[in-house]
């Protein structure tokens, strides 16, 4: 089984999407997870994709040729080695953070830090900004044994530094 993660970005217009998941349906691949959005007027995709084919990530780059120039999109391939594709990582709890303020340079970089800092992973992030107030919504993945109450001081901290509001709930688990 081959494995690829699959990036494309363009002005937004209709049969993107389309365009794109045809060359993969025709080549015989499956997609396994993807996440898809508009940034201001670029849309962007994200696929990780599979095969059983004997393909290369030029191959299946090249494969995108006429769809990247009808829909002027710049697409990128990497493969995926089957020992990182099947690697699992420990997570701990699944809590969602919100912050909310006016805005300013370095919101997400000081969040962002403040996570890191505490091994805290990132596995979704959306950020907007509307006139003044910026609002970005993360979900996040503590480490195994780590508590909401190990991060509430860094919290405090970081909304008095920053004077914007900050939120953070746990969220339930869901598994598919």
């Amino acid at each position: 089984m081959r494995h690829f993660v699959l990036t494309a970005v363009g002005e937004d217009r209709p049969g993107i999407v389309a365009g794109i998941t045809k060359v993969l349906y025709e080549k015989g691949f499956n997609i396994e997870d993807s996440t898809m959005t508009r940034l201001n007027n670029e849309f962007t995709v994200m696929l990780i994709v599979t095969t059983e084919e004997d393909i290369t990530e030029d191959e299946l780059r090249e494969s995108f040729d006429k769809v990247a120039r009808e829909k002027d999109l710049y697409i990128n391939v990497k493969e995926i080695p089957e020992d990182i594709f099947e690697k699992k990582h420990k997570v701990g709890e699944v809590y969602n953070i919100v912050v909310y303020g006016a805005d300013k340079p370095g919101i997400v970089y000081s969040v962002a830090k403040l996570l890191s800092d505490r091994n805290i992973n990132i596995s979704d992030l959306r950020t907007e900004k509307s006139n003044d107030l910026y609002l970005l919504i993360a979900q996040l993945e503590f480490p195994p044994g780590m508590s909401e109450e190990e991060l509430k001081v860094d919290i405090e901290r970081l909304k008095e530094e920053l004077n914007i509001d900050i939120s953070l709930e746990k969220e339930e688990a869901v598994e598919m």
